[in-house]
């Protein structure tokens, strides 16, 4: 093995001489070319500083009259009902005449939330099936392990990423965390 490194060796060494013109070789002469696309820029001395500046007009913005839709004191009952004015002076200084108008939609804060419901296949309890699985932050191997659970820990699947990564609940402790579904037994 050690004659066919060495052999090796000198063959690239050999073909390194040929290619490279052998005994005609001669080294060119390489001279830095400057770059005359740079400019170069230099700091004046602060004596030599000279600043130019413009005055800029400013137009001073027009007067709009703010008036409360609703008295301060009365409670707010239907958000609805309440009055809205679209008369306000232009902030631009120009006319009106390419404005499209939008009407304002109210949406109700009050009314509560519809509320999210698990399916009934996904609440299901399943056991860890491998020896030890990774329990993790989030549905991904790049994310950091939470806890190793053991072959046999009872869980009941939350939620599913449709990737293969389910988030479980641990039965005993309530613990949540992400883990691949193949190594649960199947529910």
């Amino acid at each position: 093995m050690g004659k066919f490194i060495i052999g090796t060796f000198a063959i690239m060494a050999w073909a390194f001489y040929v290619m490279s013109g052998g005994a005609n070789f001669v080294p060119e002469a390489r001279m830095a070319s400057a770059d005359t696309s740079k400019t170069e820029v230099t700091r004046a001395r602060s004596t030599e500083m000279i600043a130019v500046i413009k005055p800029v007009a400013v137009k001073p913005m027009p007067a709009v009259a703010i008036t409360p839709a609703a008295p301060a004191t009365a409670p707010v009952q239907d958000v609805a009902n309440l009055p809205v004015s679209r008369e306000t002076a232009p902030a631009f200084g120009g006319t009106n005449d390419s404005i499209v108008s939008i009407d304002p939609t109210l949406t109700s804060l009050s009314a509560p939330a519809p509320a999210a419901t698990a399916s009934p296949d996904l609440l299901t309890i399943r056991e860890v099936a491998a020896r030890a699985v990774n329990m993790r932050e989030g549905p991904d191997t790049s994310y950091a392990v939470i806890d190793t659970l053991p072959q046999g820990t009872q869980t009941q699947v939350v939620e599913t990423d449709g990737n293969g990564w389910v988030r479980v609940r641990i039965i005993g402790t309530g613990q949540m965390g992400w883990v691949a579904e193949r190594l649960l037994t199947a529910g």
